[in-house]
């Protein structure tokens, strides 16, 4: 059981991060899914939480952002 919140939580940090960023940049997940070179069904399986990227789709969306792996993971305060 702990396992499972600790998961969900760290996938709720990833995509909290990854749509801050995107926001901040004035970008869409559209966008993101064309320049990691996924398709938008992929990203939309992500928004559902129907699947969690693997770390090397993980590791493109930090290249593609200009973040490092550990800033996706990182819970920001407020």
């Amino acid at each position: 059981m702990e396992n499972t919140i600790k998961y969900e939580k760290t996938r709720k940090i990833l995509e909290d991060n990854i749509n801050r960023i995107l926001n901040e940049r004035n970008k869409s997940m559209a966008w993101l899914s064309r320049e990691i070179g996924t398709n938008d069904r992929y990203i939309a399986r992500f928004q559902r939480k129907e699947l969690v990227p693997s770390l090397q789709v993980i590791c493109k969306i930090a290249e593609v952002l200009r973040v490092s792996v550990a800033e996706l993971f990182t819970e920001k305060e407020g």
